[in-house]
């Protein structure tokens, strides 16, 4: 061999780890699992306060990751990127909350809501002013200073996550215990469940909005535009949706004997309320939430009820990821499946797409 002959490579094995090495790994391990396990209680009592804001929060996030993305590409730094998302997802709702503001105060200035204000006025002044009154007062301010602080939280959160949300999710799902596949699968339908969800939301939302404040405007309602918004607002609420602020008008015309204008209100809603449930939401939602319309009604009725307000987002989102994870486990124990559940997924989409204009 000459001087020049590099050596023939040599795999050598790598010896085995001590016994006493795995055994210490093991013990410290154990240690910090159980650090994690005691330390969980007081660090869930610490943000116990901040649940609701970080929920919404993640939900927004989930939400314009999209446009994160996109503002991305133009701008390198991701505090500006997420400071503009941020901008661009807060600034309607603010524009909006401006705009029902101004046209409260007109409407007020203008006398639209002398009577009911007369009508306070006579239940106020024929009810005693006691001091547990007062008490239900303040608690009603203080419920609506603790939701402004929420929202405020919620948008600080939204920053955060816009900037971290996707790092941390990396280094949350390398802790599971779980196939790569299965983690991608789950997290796929959650963010559908919330994707479908918050579009359904608004979907609906924006066209009662535009439908009733037309019905209304036909019918000689004062003030269509501001009713025809707390209406579209209202459908977020289940079972009854914007029933809340037109059935009220259309009892109120009837009892003032303008029957034609009470039966306008109350079908011309009705139907529309309908057309819209039945037509515009399972165009939005697609096949994204796959469950029973009746399922979602009682899971937002029931996360309502537990979660208050947030139950409206929550509810359908813990449904799908339940039924992902009841799924999952049926595919683990019997993996013969999971190649049926795939087709069956495929089929569903090109239903879906059929259904697409």
């Amino acid at each position: 061999m000459s001087a020049t002959t590099p050596p023939p490579s040599v795999n050598v094995p790598t010896p085995p780890e001590p016994a006493s090495w795995t055994r210490s790994r093991r013990a410290g391990l154990l240690i910090l699992g159980l650090s994690i396990v005691v330390l969980l209680p007081a660090v869930y009592r610490m943000v116990r306060p901040f649940l609701a804001a970080m929920v919404l929060a993640a939900i927004l996030a989930v939400i314009l990751d999209p446009l994160q993305k996109r503002v991305g590409r133009f701008i390198s730094r991701s505090s500006v990127a997420a400071l503009i998302t941020t901008v661009a997802a807060v600034g309607p709702i603010l524009g909006l909350v401006f705009f029902v503001g101004v046209v409260i105060e007109r409407e007020i200035k203008a006398g639209a809501f002398s009577g009911i204000w007369r009508a306070g006025q006579r239940l106020t002044a024929s009810a005693p002013m006691d001091g547990h009154t007062f008490q239900e007062a303040a608690a009603q301010l203080g419920q609506v200073a603790g939701d402004l602080f929420t929202a405020a939280l919620a948008v600080l959160f939204l920053y955060v996550l816009l900037i971290h949300g996707q790092r941390w999710l990396v280094e949350v799902t390398m802790l599971l215990p779980l196939d790569a596949a299965v983690t991608n699968r789950i997290l796929t339908t959650m963010r559908d469940a919330i994707v479908a969800n918050v579009s359904g939301i608004v979907a609906v939302s924006a066209a009662e909005a535009v439908l009733f404040g037309v019905i209304f405007w036909v019918a000689g309602i004062g003030s269509p535009i501001l009713w025809g918004a707390l209406a579209g607002l209202a459908s977020m609420v289940p079972v009854v949706g914007g029933m809340i602020v037109w059935l009220p008008i259309a009892v109120t015309l009837a009892v003032h004997r303008a029957w034609a204008r009470a039966l306008l209100v109350a079908l011309g809603c009705l139907a529309g309320q309908t057309a819209v449930a039945e037509l515009l939401r399972p165009k939005v939602v697609g096949s994204r939430l796959r469950q029973p319309p009746l399922l979602i009604a009682l899971s937002v009725l029931g996360a309502t009820n537990a979660f208050g307000a947030m139950g409206i987002l929550v509810g359908p989102v813990i449904v799908s990821v339940l039924a992902a994870l009841v799924r999952e486990f049926r595919v683990q124990l019997r993996p013969d499946t999971h190649s049926m559940n795939t087709e069956i997924a495929v089929q569903d989409r090109k239903q879906d797409q059929k259904k697409r204009p």
